[in-house]
């Protein structure tokens, strides 16, 4: 049986995977998934698994360690999916940059769908960013009263 995409219904579910540092952004992440600002009622579903999610979400700089994980992740997700980096880390390797443990970020290594800048972004500007995508991908709006 095919999945019905949970933007069709006025949702978008998000799968989070952070790659490594010092898990501000995942922090941050967090606080958007509290019952007092439930991101649920904006139209942002958080799932446990990659096989549920119209979003891989990635926080943090990409290890090496985290490269199958990652790529996993990716391959699990039913299409269409996307792929969002957010945090300097995420986008570029931030204050990590690249060595012997470090790939660095994500830009230049896989086409990103959204990137969202900032160490880390707040929750509101990562809420903004989800539901501005959706809207500008054309996918149908998350339900809720969004304001931007």
């Amino acid at each position: 049986m095919a999945r019905t995409p949970a933007t069709a219904v006025g949702m978008v579910s998000v799968f989070f995977l952070e790659t490594g540092g010092c898990a501000g952004c995942a922090m941050e992440l967090a606080a958007l998934d509290v019952p007092a600002d439930d991101a649920g009622c904006k139209g942002i579903c958080f799932v446990r698994s990659p096989r549920h999610a119209d979003i891989l979400l990635v926080a943090g700089p990409v290890t090496r360690a985290m490269v199958p994980v990652l790529e996993q992740a990716w391959q699990a997700m039913p299409g269409p999916r996307a792929l969002m980096a957010i945090g300097d880390c995420a986008i570029d390797g931030g204050m990590f940059g690249e060595n012997y443990a470090v790939l660095g970020g994500l830009r230049g290594r896989v086409h990103l769908d959204l990137s969202l800048p900032g160490c880390p972004p707040s929750p509101d500007m990562i809420q903004s960013a989800i539901v501005g995508w959706v809207r500008e991908a054309g996918l149908a709006q998350p339900s809720g009263d969004v304001q931007d």
